[in-house]
């Protein structure tokens, strides 16, 4: 079973490396019908590489700070005439 070895560089814990085990899979495309081979680390796919659906930017786990308040400017009712 071929590994890789990937560098985790974001999240609450120190940076470090971590041994991913991968497979490759053959086994026939959904939407094209064509027998193609993939390497993935997680469950048998089921597009090839052309086939599958674009994959959303992965979004950092760190919450946004919170944002301070916008200074507002009011007007005075002493002008008007009501």
């Amino acid at each position: 079973m071929p590994s890789k070895i990937i560098d985790v560089k974001e999240y609450v814990v120190r940076a470090h490396q971590r041994t991913i085990h991968t497979r490759i899979f053959n086994f026939v495309c959904q939407q094209c019908q064509q027998p193609t081979q993939r390497e993935t680390f997680g469950p048998r796919p089921l597009y090839c590489e052309q086939c599958r659906h674009p994959q959303a930017p992965k979004k950092s786990a760190v919450p946004l700070k919170k944002r301070k308040p916008r200074a507002m400017t009011y007007r005075s009712d002493e002008g008007r005439v009501g």
